[in-house]
């Protein structure tokens, strides 16, 4: 599990990088993109944003801070998981999205000054990247398998205790 962790780390890290990189080679300024649209209503548009905060614009201009604050996130999240002994598939998905997507919007932070976000869906009021649909569909999911799977999937792995095995005969 470790080495799929690992390459679908990489894999969402580079999805992410070549969706900014499309997005800044292919809108202008101010310009939005509608792709979807109900009415005067945009469904799902595309529009290029340079976020220098965290999410929802949040701590604009604390850049430095967030990386440092983003990169022992990320070291911490995969020592974790590295030392989990048994590792569920779920779990591991989970895992490598938000390390996936961490790491590409670290990437931003440290080598532009600032994340590139350019996807607006509607009826959400602000505009995001592949990298945070990764961190918040992996940790959502994590707290699913934290929630529903992972006590009956450690159970597989727990030795009875001797003392219900002797008192079952």
């Amino acid at each position: 599990m470790i080495m799929i962790f690992w390459l679908l780390s990489a894999a969402f890290v580079v999805i992410d990088r070549l969706t900014k990189a499309a997005a800044e080679a292919n809108i202008e300024g101010n310009e939005i993109i509608r792709v979807l649209t109900a009415g005067e209503t945009d469904i799902l548009a595309f529009s290029l944003h340079k976020n220098t905060g965290a999410a929802f614009s949040s701590f604009t201009g604390k850049t430095a801070a967030l990386a440092a604050v983003t990169a022992v996130g990320l070291i911490l999240i995969t020592i974790y998981f590295h030392r989990q002994k048994h590792k569920h598939p779920l779990m591991t998905v989970s895992y490598a999205m938000i390390v996936g997507g961490g790491i590409g919007n670290l990437y931003d932070r440290i080598f532009q000054g600032y994340v590139t976000d350019f996807i607006r869906l509607f009826p959400f009021n602000f505009i995001f990247n592949f990298a945070d649909i990764c961190v918040v569909i992996g940790a959502i999911l994590l707290i699913a398998y934290y929630l529903f799977i992972d006590e009956k999937y450690l159970k597989k792995f727990t030795p009875k205790d001797t003392s219900e095995v002797e008192n079952d005969k």
